[in-house]
């Protein structure tokens, strides 16, 4: 299921000329596409994570910093 999902997203973004070229990093980890992607539909999907502002619980779920202070800003960007 990740693999097909990780094809589907690299296909995705290519087509719509915007290619993944690198992975981005949160903090100094590499960001797991796979994961980023079910934390946000675990808590509701996009529309619904960024209308209850939880973008920083998506943040935590991904292992980061607890001290970050753009933390919901830079996951946000990095999914989107």
């Amino acid at each position: 299921e990740e693999e097909a999902f990780l094809i589907s997203l690299y296909k995705f973004m290519k087509e719509r000329h915007t290619p993944i070229e690198r992975i981005p990093h949160l903090g100094f980890k590499q960001i797991n596409l796979w994961k980023i992607y079910k934390a946000v539909e675990k808590l509701g999907a996009y529309e619904l994570v960024t209308g209850r502002r939880l973008w920083k619980n998506v943040y935590d779920e991904l292992g980061g910093s607890p001290g970050s202070t753009s933390a919901a800003t830079c996951t946000r960007r990095h999914y989107e």
